[in-house]
């Protein structure tokens, strides 16, 4: 999927004109991206490529957790790197790339799901109810117990898409990305301690769709 998806957006990417406007060089000793960053935006489309192949994964995954489909999961993923490519000069460089990359990708999942319309979340919702969960995504860091097995993992997933918007993206960001608070409230462009607002909502929401799940585990205990 991810070679395919490379592929594809270099395709797109190839009849997409670059920002000709020219950044003065910056390098950050503390992103490891920066090189990269300063070669793209200097109009290396070579290095802009190998910006999407060393975080075209993280991307996805954010997708496919905001999301809950892989089809659309790749299609968003698309949509964030060529908003990234055209407008990548808008990055000043005040804050690591993997920052900026991440509040294009998240900005870009929130315009996916909203442009669903609600006729078709309803039928996503009642497809995922009907089936037995073999194709919803298995994500690589659970805010529940792993080891409790897939069938947990489905009911993550499905409780996560219940979550409002900015509750969602907030958890995601901190329990499976394992961003930090301050790196969130950059990606968001909200204070801290929203940030930590709404994770704590999240997890509270989660907590209660998962209640029945929890106490049914082997040890009975919330995580």
């Amino acid at each position: 999927m991810q070679s395919t998806m490379t592929a594809d957006f270099a395709e797109a990417v190839a009849v997409t004109p670059a920002n000709p406007k020219r950044v003065a060089p910056f390098v950050a000793s503390d992103d490891p991206d920066a090189e990269l960053v300063a070669r793209w935006q200097d109009g290396d489309e070579a290095a802009f490529e190998r910006l999407v192949r060393a975080h075209e994964p993280k991307v996805f995954r954010l997708m496919l957790r905001m999301l809950g489909n892989r089809e659309e999961a790749e299609d968003a993923a698309q949509d964030a790197f060529l908003s990234l490519h055209r407008h990548g000069h808008r990055f000043r460089r005040e804050a690591r790339f993997s920052t900026f990359l991440y509040r294009v990708a998240a900005n870009a999942a929130l315009n996916r799901r909203r442009s669903l319309g609600r006729a078709r979340t309803r039928r996503r919702e009642l497809a995922q109810e009907q089936s037995t969960g073999a194709h919803l995504p298995v994500a690589p860091r659970n805010p529940e117990d792993a080891t409790h097995g897939g069938e947990v993992q489905v009911q993550v997933q499905a409780a996560l898409q219940q979550l409002p918007e900015d509750l969602r993206v907030a958890v995601v960001l901190y329990d499976i990305e394992g961003q930090s608070y301050k790196e969130i409230a950059e990606i968001l462009d909200i204070p801290e301690g929203t940030v930590k607002s709404r994770i704590h909502r999240a997890r509270q929401g989660l907590r209660e769709l998962l209640r029945e799940l929890v106490e049914s585990s082997p040890t009975g205990e919330e995580s």
